[in-house]
């Protein structure tokens, strides 16, 4: 089994952190510090940051197993995801729908939903200039450039943008040579999977993300049985990354809920 970098802050009751994809945990320390009294966990995802490579032939399912071993050591039923790591997390909700009290899915992604349809162009593009360049400064900057709009909502933040922009430029971008977020994303998300989220749920979604991000949410409040939507204003597709200080009380309060 591949190895997972795990890193906690503070002490509490426990939260685990799910990043999004070629991030790490390290981007969620900004918004730990507007959260005390919570023991933070944040766990790298195969093939990001201290973590091992992405295995040949994992799958979303699998991945979800290898998470839920965490939820189980750390006592961490209250979950946090942004992106590609909500689908991770709502796979573990869907699997095992007791282990996950409370869900928060920022931007949230569901497995074999259309994709946006120029973040594919984007990635086709990467694959192309990893031969070439290796991964580093133009990889980074290339996946940062809108469109897609996965970034634009950080371009108001420079210093958001700038520290994103240092933990990206050390993706290694394997996953493009051995194809192995193939595997991982051609998982399905369907209304029956969703209904079988038992976990309060609450979806964040920047009033300016891409359109297959809102979709995704309106998805979730209509087939997740406890599910709220909250519509941040003057955000895009990191709105918990980008706005930390207007969804610290939302989130308080929602992982307070859980008990």
């Amino acid at each position: 089994m591949n190895q997972l970098s795990v890193r906690s802050s503070g002490s509490g009751p426990a939260v685990l952190w799910i990043h999004g994809y070629t991030m790490d945990s390290s981007t969620w320390e900004p918004l730990w510090e507007l959260l005390p009294g919570w023991r933070h966990i944040g766990v790298d995802l195969p093939g990001h940051g201290g973590s091992d490579p992405i295995p040949a032939g994992l799958t979303l399912p699998a991945l979800a197993r290898q998470i839920a071993g965490i939820v189980r050591a750390e006592q961490a039923h209250r979950i946090v995801s942004l992106s590609y790591g909500s689908s991770v997390a709502l796979q573990l909700a869907i699997d095992e729908p007791e282990l996950v009290h409370a869900l928060v899915a920022a931007a949230p992604t569901l497995a074999g939903a259309a994709p946006d349809a120029d973040a594919r162009r984007r990635y086709q593009q990467l694959m192309m200039l990893k031969p070439l360049a290796g991964p580093g400064e133009q990889m980074a900057d290339l996946w940062m450039a809108s469109p897609p709009d996965i970034f634009r909502g950080a371009e108001g933040h420079p210093e958001l943008r700038a520290a994103l922009r240092s933990v990206i430029v050390r993706h290694s971008w394997a996953e493009l040579d051995s194809g192995a977020m193939m595997t991982l994303s051609a998982h399905r998300h369907t209304t029956a999977d969703l209904a079988r989220i038992q976990a309060r749920t609450l979806v964040f979604i920047g009033d300016e993300d891409m359109p297959a991000f809102v979709r995704n949410a309106e998805l979730l409040r209509d087939n997740v049985a406890d599910c709220e939507v909250v519509t941040l204003p003057r955000s895009g597709h990191l709105p918990l990354l980008e706005r930390p200080e207007a969804v610290a009380a939302d989130l308080a309060a929602h992982l307070l809920g859980a008990g």
